[in-house]
């Protein structure tokens, strides 16, 4: 009796694991841009893009290091910010929109959530605040083991002038190295850098090996220089196309979260 008992406990946990699995893939799929201020919108000044990558760790999981992140990137200017580990609506974060009320407390007009998990009443993921038009968002699913946190691309086109700009966002794995590399490969293989592209993200690649670059694609973070994870690895980083050139990139030592904010200022 005991042991069927524990096989069916067993059972109603795979279900429930494969069934989250489909149910983030499902999720994924379904987007909705939200505009918050149309004021803010940035539509005169198009000849540089002031650009950052951050993994804000949930904001620490409340409210207290929202004031942190405000204080982080005043001054940088910066017009778009790719965050990872973003909690939305969350028991364990306050239950409140961090993205939203990022975006409205540094006038951001355009910010986008994309869910990678359900976590108790919320949803965690990526996100992305632009103050340029977002006219198109997207995601896909990383390849992953069945039983590990699902990693997603994002895709954020933005309109730049007369120009459309492809903002990718990711967030690879930590756990598996196989897996890792498998999810890097395929983030090369969907970015089309002959566009004007840009791929930010914390990629989780602590070694020095090439299998986290880019064959012919720039990256501002190719030398280590900057050390964005505890002050002794360099996992973040910010590809961009042959069509952009690098005007400034810098890092700001965080406040609150384990990762530094990487930025870069990128001309046409």
């Amino acid at each position: 009796m005991k042991k069927m008992l524990k096989l069916i406990i067993c059972i109603v946990i795979l279900l429930f694991a494969v069934a989250g699995r489909f149910y983030y893939s499902v999720y994924a799929s379904e987007y909705q841009c939200k505009l918050i201020n149309n004021n803010n919108l940035k539509l005169d000044s198009f000849s540089n893009l002031r650009i950052g990558s951050y993994n804000i760790k949930s904001l620490n999981y409340g409210k207290e290091s929202l004031e942190d992140f405000n204080n982080d990137i005043n001054g940088l200017d910066l017009d778009i910010i790719c965050l990872q580990e973003v909690d939305k609506n969350a028991y364990r974060s306050d239950n409140y929109d961090m993205l939203k009320e990022m975006a409205e407390a540094n006038g951001y007009s355009y910010y986008h959530f994309y869910s990678t998990m359900w976590i108790l009443d919320g949803h965690y993921g990526l996100g992305i605040l632009s103050k340029y038009p977002v006219i198109e968002v997207s995601s896909k699913l990383l390849p992953n083991s069945l039983f590990k946190e699902p990693r997603i691309l994002t895709k954020t086109k933005i309109a730049f002038g007369n120009k459309e700009v492809d903002i990718y966002n990711t967030h690879l794995t930590y756990e598996n190295n196989d897996f890792r590399i498998s999810q890097m490969d395929f983030v090369k293989e969907q970015i089309d850098f002959n566009n004007y592209a840009i791929l930010a993200g914390d990629f989780n690649s602590f070694g020095m090996n090439g299998d986290f670059e880019i064959d012919g694609i720039n990256s501002i973070n190719s030398e280590k220089e900057y050390m964005t994870f505890r002050d002794f690895a360099a996992p973040d980083d910010i590809f961009y196309s042959d069509k952009f050139v690098v005007k400034e990139k810098g890092a700001i030592v965080s406040s609150f979260s384990d990762h530094n904010l990487l930025y870069t200022e990128l001309a046409f």
